[in-house]
């Protein structure tokens, strides 16, 4: 009977200290980086302004437009989401998108097609990996009828790591 309860404890305190705490993955750890664009003054080409009405919508794989991204009121950037599973983003941009009931004011639509290379970076154990992007270029600007109110884009960053700066300047 003694050698039974030495060999339960034995066993019991091997299962116990063979346990490692659960690893979760912590809040500030950083993950996948969204794309960040900047909205510059394309007459002064240094002052910020934001676009009015902004609405951004992902153009899927197969040409179908998802549903638009909320992105609160717009001060002067936004952060989107890059694919992971692709090396091209396409996105249809519109301003005066008559979220205000402004009918006077047409809405004006671009799609602008983003390309990158991915690379997976390990990150830990209960965190996995993440994407970055490198090689970022973007294709100019496809007007819709119309109209583009997209006068230029500029790269200010070609590899998308984090969200600290900018990566993308849009003139318009």
């Amino acid at each position: 009977m003694r050698v039974l309860k030495y060999l339960l404890f034995t066993l019991s305190s091997i299962f116990i200290l063979g346990c490692e705490r659960d690893d979760i993955c912590a809040e500030g750890t950083p993950t996948t980086p969204l794309l960040i664009i900047k909205f510059i003054d394309f007459d002064n080409g240094t002052e910020i302004k934001a676009p009015s009405e902004l609405q951004v919508k992902a153009v899927a794989v197969d040409m179908d437009v998802e549903d638009p991204f909320p992105l609160g009121s717009v001060t002067d950037s936004i952060l989107i989401p890059l694919r992971t599973n692709s090396s091209i983003t396409d996105y249809e941009l519109t301003i005066d998108s008559n979220t205000t009931n402004e009918p006077e004011t047409p809405a004006n639509t671009d799609v602008i097609s983003i390309q990158y290379t991915t690379v997976e970076e390990y990150v830990s154990s209960a965190c996995g990996f993440k994407i970055n992007y490198e090689g970022l270029t973007i294709s100019p600007p496809v007007a819709g009828d119309d109209g583009s109110w997209i006068k230029n884009i500029t790269i200010q960053r070609e590899d998308v790591t984090d969200e600290t700066t900018a990566h993308v300047f849009i003139f318009h």
